[in-house]
């Protein structure tokens, strides 16, 4: 038997975890679906009508936050000194227990808690259709959400790597990580564009928005998801698109290969 991965020890474990995971997660993801419920009813009560791209704007955002707490909340015990023992112990190897986490967080509580605002957006259409002025699914809304759940995957897979690298106050201290790594990519910009000189910057930025159309603003498209789509055929627009897309691929690869190897090497 494979000490890196068996199928059968591997749906084992994650059968065990989806078991368990309405006691860990369940009343949270209840708690989101109320929310927006509550939210979605002030809304209308204020007289302001909830179009179905800006409701599933408000869903992106419920399930962003629903993904970010899910780890902590599912797993937040892994690396812990006492309760973390229960974990390290599992007769599966870490492969498996990286995939399990995967499947969890990034696919069952993503799925519960999107089948969850969907219902409960479909029972309040039903109930007052007029103030929801149409039904929350179409191309339009299913193509914006498609476009968000790669963003919602890369935001999580950074809390993943926190929830195991941080012992306590992880989602807290995550985010303070990514603040000073914010502020130090700052730091590092302003240093490079002091050395290359900001005239030239200058110069070098107007060369390449040159080859935009003049009838639409320049930085708009930079901004835009729907400029970009319709403008990715133009070299800079598309050098963007591959550079963005990159640095996305990098980091949620290099922030599951470090869970991977925390797993690996916690010491309890």
């Amino acid at each position: 038997m494979s000490n890196i991965f068996n199928i059968k020890r591997f749906c084992t474990l994650v059968r065990k975890e989806c078991r368990e995971l309405p006691g860990k997660c369940g009343l949270s993801i209840l708690s989101m679906v109320g929310g927006y419920m509550i939210f979605i009813i002030l809304t209308m009560l204020s007289g302001v009508s909830v179009s179905p791209s800006k409701r599933m704007a408000m869903i992106v955002v419920w399930t962003a936050v629903t993904v970010i707490f899910a780890p902590s909340k599912l797993h937040g015990n892994v690396n812990h000194s006492r309760k973390g023992l229960n974990y390290v112990l599992l007769p599966v190897s870490t492969m498996e227990k990286t995939l399990s986490m995967f499947v969890l967080n990034s696919i069952c509580t993503t799925i519960l808690i999107l089948t969850g605002l969907f219902l409960a957006d479909t029972l309040l259409y039903l109930i007052v259709p007029s103030r929801m002025t149409g039904f929350l699914i179409n191309v339009e809304t299913l193509n914006q959400l498609g476009r968000q759940l790669f963003d919602l995957f890369f935001i999580q897979s950074i809390f993943i790597l926190g929830n195991v690298l941080f012992k306590r106050q992880k989602i807290a201290m995550t985010f303070i990580s990514l603040i000073g790594i914010f502020f130090l990519l700052i730091l590092v910009f302003i240093v490079v564009f002091r050395i290359i000189g900001f005239e030239a910057l200058e110069h070098f930025t107007e060369n390449i928005l040159a080859d935009l159309p003049r009838e639409i603003d320049n930085w708009q498209v930079l901004s835009n998801r729907a400029f970009v789509n319709t403008y990715s055929h133009i070299p800079f627009v598309r050098n963007i698109l591959i550079i963005s897309y990159s640095i996305h691929g990098a980091v949620t690869a290099a922030c599951w290969i470090g869970t991977y190897r925390l797993i690996k090497t916690t010491k309890y």
